[in-house]
């Protein structure tokens, strides 16, 4: 009895030629790499970002501007509020590191 391998047809499928684009280029170092407190700085940027958009739909909809929903405000708000949760964590783990390279001893 022999096992025969499941063949899928993937062979087909062309790998992606070019990276996504995004709103910004990210910086690279001379290595060819993303920097930390770069990518870092991006993310706060974005969190701030998701602040902002979710401040202006639930002004929007205590204004009653049109095309701004309720449930639109608290998907906004949602998201704000997760980045943020994401950059308090990172931060938190970040100052924690920071003390325990402190406290090693040399």
């Amino acid at each position: 009895m022999s096992i025969d391998g499941i063949k899928l047809g993937l062979q087909s499928i062309a790998p992606i030629k070019k990276p996504l684009q995004s709103q910004e280029a990210p910086a690279i170092n001379s290595d060819g790499k993303n920097s930390f407190s770069q990518m870092f700085t991006d993310a706060l940027k974005e969190a701030n970002r998701m602040q902002n958009e979710a401040n202006n739909q639930i002004e929007g909809m205590v204004l009653g501007k049109d095309g701004v929903t309720t449930h639109g405000a608290m998907i906004a708000l949602e998201k704000a509020d997760i980045a943020f949760q994401l950059m308090t964590t990172i931060r938190s783990k970040i100052i924690r590191a920071y003390e325990e390279v402190i406290r090693t001893q040399v």
